[in-house]
Order: C-alpha cells, then structure tokens, then sequence
C-alpha cells in the first residue's frame, strides 16, 4: 500500500502517524507535564505492546522530537516527553496561525 509522502519524509506508516496525533494531543492537553515513553505507551498501545509495536513508537515518538514538536530528555535512565510547539497534524508542519 502507498504512502502519502509526508509519512514517507517522515519514516512512519499510518498506524505510526495515528500514535503520533494521540501522543501530540495528549501533551499538547498538559503542556505542564513531561511523560516518559511508558507512560506513554501505555496511554497509546497498552503496556502489554509487542516489541515491535513498543519500538515503532518509540520511532514515532523522536520523530516528533525530531521535528520540533515534543522536546525529548533522558532523566534517571529513562526518555521523557514533553511538548514544545504548536503543530498541524495532518501536515506535521508547525502552526504559524499560533505564532
């Protein structure tokens, strides 16, 4: 099956791009708070995600780090999320209506 192109930049395929809008909305909800991926996961896929499933958010995860949208820490041996900027989520191109 075809990618839009946008997932194609991005590496993700369309259950990745999904987990993203959740991850984004969740901590665009709490810009307060910092998840860490388990945290995470657990909201998104389940804390009994396969490996696979885990790694291909741990995947989409950093690409939204990547990106700008989330700011990524290591913090006592674990990754932590948090959100940083606005973004399009049908795009993945920053909301300059917000800036």
């Amino acid at each position: 099956m075809p990618l839009p192109k946008r997932q194609f930049d991005l590496g993700v395929d369309s259950e990745a791009d999904d987990w993203m809008r959740q991850a984004y909305e969740l901590l665009a909800g709490h810009p307060e708070l910092a998840y860490s991926w388990g945290e995470l996961q657990e909201a998104i896929v389940g804390k009994d995600a396969s490996f696979e499933k885990a790694s291909k958010l741990v995947h989409a995860l950093d690409v939204l780090a990547e990106i700008g949208a989330f700011d990524k820490a290591f913090v006592h041996g674990t990754d932590y999320y948090a959100f940083r900027e606005e973004f399009d989520v049908n795009t993945w191109e920053r909301d300059l209506s917000k800036v």
